[in-house]
């Protein structure tokens, strides 16, 4: 038995009645091996996949998950169903061979993409554009080319239109079988390295591609439906490869791209359409507030921070500085970093902060540094003298305390009434 007793049948036909020459006894994990007369399954080459699909009699089925040479033969393999097919054959065993349609089909969309894709690079960066490798797969195709530099935007999406164009032009796909000579002659392109025989067979999309080609392709382009780019990167010095989706491959990630916006768009409460500049408007006012509160941690001057009253009172135990402000912040916490920045940024500091956290809601915080606390100079001892001005309550710890405000309008005479209340303690201690 010889390559000769079997012909392979892929191009024109996915489903076939057929006799299997031999059977391969089944290994350990069950999976045996058909030699079938006529083969429908295209074995992987050229950079398409193999073919998966059955095959079949009325007592058991195969299901064909792989396609290999066996003695240069090609070999469908798979487990197997029923009741199991005998493995001596002596009188023609026949059997229905078919193909996954729609698996194949979605192979062919992308492998007469690829030979679009192969030309529209020619046409946008130039003939020194050739193939260097490819995989043709139901799911995606990757393609290989010689070029030197990442493409830029401009020129993806020039591809992407030429592509695209070519495919609803709805173009025949025409197959010729030709001397080898005669279609290098006529102008069609050939895989650098591979070997040909003296006819080869040549793939056609008139006015648009012409490559040698072995693989199986739709009979119009139309029937790619679609073609979408989604990654463009360097394998080799020289080397740049594109990554991308046809029909419903390309559909299920523009459907994928939608239901993100619509969820950032939800995040953003914006519609769908207005969600990019809403975010562009979230990220500058995320810049804004981060360099405010860049100023705030250092218990610098923010564009938040408005002094009402300051004063350096002298001491025996040293000069004491004071400051009473207003500071608008996003929340407390942010304050307490103002306070933490300001009071260890040197001795002798004390800050009564009037802090605008919102919705015109006022919290009084007091920070004092260290070194006073040791004196008897006590944050939750100030902050409940000055919060009696507004009408408020508060307590805390020697370093940091906070109070509530029944009376925002008398905060400004609260932060000048700190400096004397202040004062007092410092006489008190003496």
């Amino acid at each position: 038995m010889s390559e000769d007793d079997q012909e392979f049948v892929g191009y024109a036909l996915k489903e076939v009645e057929t006799r299997i020459l031999a059977m391969k006894v089944p290994d350990e994990s069950g999976t045996y091996g058909l030699l079938l007369e006529k083969n429908p399954f295209y074995m992987e080459a050229g950079g398409q996949v193999s073919d998966h699909g059955t095959v079949e009699s009325d007592s058991w089925s195969m299901e064909v998950v792989e396609v290999r040479k066996v003695q240069g033969m090609t070999a469908v393999f798979g487990a197997v169903k029923g009741d199991a097919p005998p493995v001596d054959i002596r009188d023609p065993l026949l059997a229905r061979a078919r193909v996954a349609d729609a698996e194949r089909h979605d192979t062919e969309r992308n492998h007469t993409a690829t030979h679009l894709l192969h030309a529209a690079l020619r046409a946008v960066l130039g003939e020194h554009v050739v193939q260097r490798g490819s995989l043709v797969a139901p799911d995606r195709l990757r393609f290989d080319f010689a070029h030197t530099a990442p493409m830029t935007e401009g020129e993806k999406a020039e591809v992407e239109r030429i592509v695209n164009d070519g495919v609803w032009a709805d173009h025949a796909v025409e197959v010729k079988h030709m001397a080898h000579s005669e279609a290098l002659g006529k102008g069609a392109m050939a895989l650098f390295g591979e070997k040909y025989g003296d006819e080869v067979r040549v793939i056609e999309v008139p006015g648009v591609s012409m490559e040698l080609c072995g693989g199986t392709h739709c009979r119009h382009t139309g029937e790619i439906g679609l073609f979408k780019i989604v990654s463009e990167t360097g394998v080799a010095a020289g080397v740049r490869r594109i990554e991308a989706l046809t029909g419903p491959g390309a559909f299920r990630h523009f459907r994928d791209m939608e239901e993100r916006l619509e969820e950032m768009a939800v995040t953003l409460k914006a519609r769908p359409d207005a969600a990019p500049r809403r975010l562009t408007q979230v990220l500058k006012e995320k810049e804004e507030l981060e360099g405010l509160l860049s100023d705030l941690r250092k218990g610098g001057g923010g564009s938040g921070e408005t002094v009402v009253s300051e004063k350096t009172i002298e001491s025996s135990g040293g000069r004491v500085e004071y400051r009473g402000l207003r500071l608008k912040a996003q929340n407390a916490g942010d304050v307490r970093e103002w306070g933490d920045g300001y009071r260890t940024g040197g001795k002798g500091r004390v800050a009564v902060v009037a802090a605008e956290l919102g919705q015109g809601k006022f919290t009084l915080f007091v920070f004092v540094s260290d070194d006073l606390i040791s004196r008897g100079i006590r944050a939750d001892s100030i902050v409940r003298d000055v919060a009696e001005h507004v009408g408020g309550k508060g307590g805390g710890k020697p370093h940091m305390a906070q109070a509530g405000v029944g009376d925002p309008s008398a905060l400004d005479g609260a932060l000048e009434a700190g400096s004397g209340i202040l004062e007092g303690l410092i006489e008190k201690q003496g």
